[in-house]
């Protein structure tokens, strides 16, 4: 019988053995499940190389033993369907064909093989269900996509009008996007320009800014930011001016030029703007 002693006598030692222990497999067990996932993956790769040289059997092999480890890929039930099918084993096939498609809805070559293995087998019904969420799932102008679109209309003509009502709607979103990425890449290209500019303007480069910055205006017309920076360098440039301008009276006032210093400042005063300068 243990004694409350017994229980709850622990040596440091245990404890630090213990923690140790349970370090080692939490650290372990991600590291195993990664060499098994990597090992699966490894199978399947030497399953499709044999597959493509039409070792069949060895191909099933490879990826028998990948699902094993837990690869249950769409990718891989897939092939093993075909190579079933392939070999004349079409309850297997099938079997494999409806796993893949369980694992992965939307995974494209199973509708296919799917749609023809029904279409085969006669099950024209179940057939055009593929077909039907192929043509659904692809893009417009892959071959498959069209391939399942001619196969689901012979099956059932009078889908014609769903067909085109849904190319109709597939092209609206089309352009849709291709606005949206035209847009973007206006953005982007007026990012990019005003960029330059605010280099150039810290550089003192005024006139090289301004055309950066009218650039990115004529890609997006009122930016508030690119207006604003705009704005500032006129500022900048004006004062500039006038700054070189006032020294230049000022060295004229110096040599005991008193007429043309005179001319300079009424330049000065007629220079300078009533109104705000304002980004155009």
């Amino acid at each position: 019988m243990l004694t409350p002693n017994k229980l709850g006598a622990s040596s440091p030692r245990g404890i630090t053995l213990l923690f140790l222990f349970i370090s080692f497999c939490t650290f372990q067990l991600p590291v195993f499940a990664d060499i098994k996932d990597k090992t699966a993956e490894e199978y399947r790769i030497l399953g499709y190389a044999q597959q493509q040289k039409g070792n069949f059997f060895e191909a099933l092999s490879y990826y028998t033993k990948a699902i094993e480890l837990g690869l249950e890929s769409p990718v891989v039930l897939n092939d093993m369907g075909v190579l079933y099918e392939q070999i004349g084993f079409r309850s297997k096939a099938e079997q494999y064909y409806l796993q893949s498609f369980q694992t992965d809805e939307k995974y494209l070559p199973v509708l296919s093989n799917l749609a023809y293995f029904y279409k085969v087998s006669g099950d024209v019904e179940v057939a055009f269900y593929y077909f039907k969420k192929r043509f659904e799932l692809g893009e417009p102008s892959d071959r498959w996509t069209l391939k399942a679109k001619e196969e689901l209309l012979k099956i059932h003509p009078e889908y014609i009008k769903w067909i085109v009502n849904r190319e109709a709607e597939q092209l609206d979103r089309e352009l849709v996007f291709q606005v949206h990425r035209a847009f973007s890449d206006q953005v982007k290209r007026s990012d990019e320009h005003f960029k330059r500019g605010q280099n150039f303007q810290r550089d003192g480069k005024y006139d090289r800014a301004i055309i950066e910055f009218d650039q990115a205006l004529g890609l997006t017309p009122k930016n508030p930011i690119i207006v604003r920076a705009k704005r500032e360098i006129l500022l900048q440039m004006a004062r500039r001016d006038l700054q070189e301008r006032s020294e230049k009276a000022l060295q004229m006032l110096d040599s005991g030029d008193t007429n043309s210093a005179k001319n300079e400042v009424r330049k000065i005063l007629s220079t300078i703007p009533n109104e705000p300068i304002t980004a155009q």
